[in-house]
């Protein structure tokens, strides 16, 4: 359902979907990027043997989108929003991480930049690039079982709980938060 919101693999998540086209009609629609990364992280969690095998790029970006959405859940604007999904957002981060082989000690904005890197030079098919970033901190694996990771995306729970509470959360009807 929300696999039209999932951003191009190497787009930085705070960029959101500006120019979101629905096929046929010609409308545009704005996107707010913490709602957007959050509807794509949460659909593709809740099923990556379907959604995200043998799409690396995309895994990498949902990745860098979860890290984003983690970060910008604590905006001012949000101080609605149940705290619980920051928290769970938190908790699923470290076991998402170990999934791909990203380190658990990066900064919020090291890991979502190199996962935004390394989604879009395999958005581009460029394995010796992707393997340059994967090869390098922080990432705790060798590159090549980062990319079979991120090629295989095993089943988060943690991960996809959070994900899927916070965006319901942000996306439900109604007011939720302070602007």
């Amino acid at each position: 359902m929300f696999a039209a919101c999932t951003q191009e693999p190497g787009t930085p998540p705070g960029q959101g979907l500006s120019a979101f086209r629905i096929p046929g009609i010609n409308l545009t629609f704005g996107s707010d990027p913490v709602a957007t990364a959050l509807a794509s992280v949460s659909s593709n969690l809740a099923d990556p043997a379907s959604r995200l095998a043998g799409r690396p790029a995309l895994a990498a970006q949902v990745v860098a989108q979860y890290e984003f959405a983690t970060e910008a859940l604590r905006e001012p604007r949000f101080v609605g929003l149940n705290p619980l999904a920051q928290i769970g957002m938190v908790r699923g981060r470290g076991p998402l991480r170990d999934a791909v082989g990203l380190s658990r000690e990066a900064s919020p904005a090291v890991a979502m930049n190199r996962m935004t890197e390394l989604a879009g030079v395999l958005g581009r098919g460029d394995l010796a690039a992707a393997e340059g970033i994967a090869g390098a901190a922080p990432f705790t694996r060798p590159a090549g079982e980062v990319i079979a990771a991120l090629s295989k995306m095993p089943f988060v729970p943690d991960a996809a709980r959070a994900a899927s509470f916070a965006d319901q959360q942000v996306n439900r009807a109604g007011p939720m938060a302070v602007d």
